[in-house]
């Protein structure tokens, strides 16, 4: 579905270095809840949010990936990376080049990412009905 020379980290977005931590940090706390879905698991929550279960591997690590188009032309693309038990399991988020020539700021691609993961942890709670960890009161 996606070519990686299609995809860009949140670096390559105006302002994008100084909200790459900032990213990386939030997807880590929720991959917590997300990390041990299942491939089922994780299309029926793809779909409760619009978006969809692709096939897009970064490496042999990623064991799902799921992807959102909050605007025609802007996907934005969240790969689940299972490295342990050596190392801490993570996602990747990248987005469509199409991002840069849009012009969308790294701020707001960071913001709707981070949207698009509490809303995957609401659908594992509300629509899978599976009690994961909390990482707020909300959350």
């Amino acid at each position: 579905m996606f070519e990686r020379g299609e995809l860009v980290s949140i670096r390559e977005l105006e302002g994008g270095v100084a909200h790459d931590r900032f990213l990386k940090n939030a997807v880590q706390l929720r991959v917590k809840a997300l990390k041990d879905l299942t491939l089922e698991e994780v299309k029926v929550v793809a779909m409760a949010i619009g978006g969809r279960l692709v096939d897009f591997k970064i490496d042999d690590a990623t064991v799902w990936t799921v992807a959102v188009t909050p605007l025609p032309g802007f996907n934005i693309v969240f790969c689940m990376q299972k490295y342990s038990p050596e190392f801490e399991d993570t996602m990747e988020v990248l987005f469509s080049r199409k991002a840069v020539e849009l012009g969308i700021p790294a701020e707001d691609a960071s913001e709707w990412a981070i949207l698009y993961l509490n809303a995957m942890i609401y659908a594992v709670r509300r629509v899978l009905k599976k009690d994961v960890e909390r990482i707020s009161h909300y959350l």
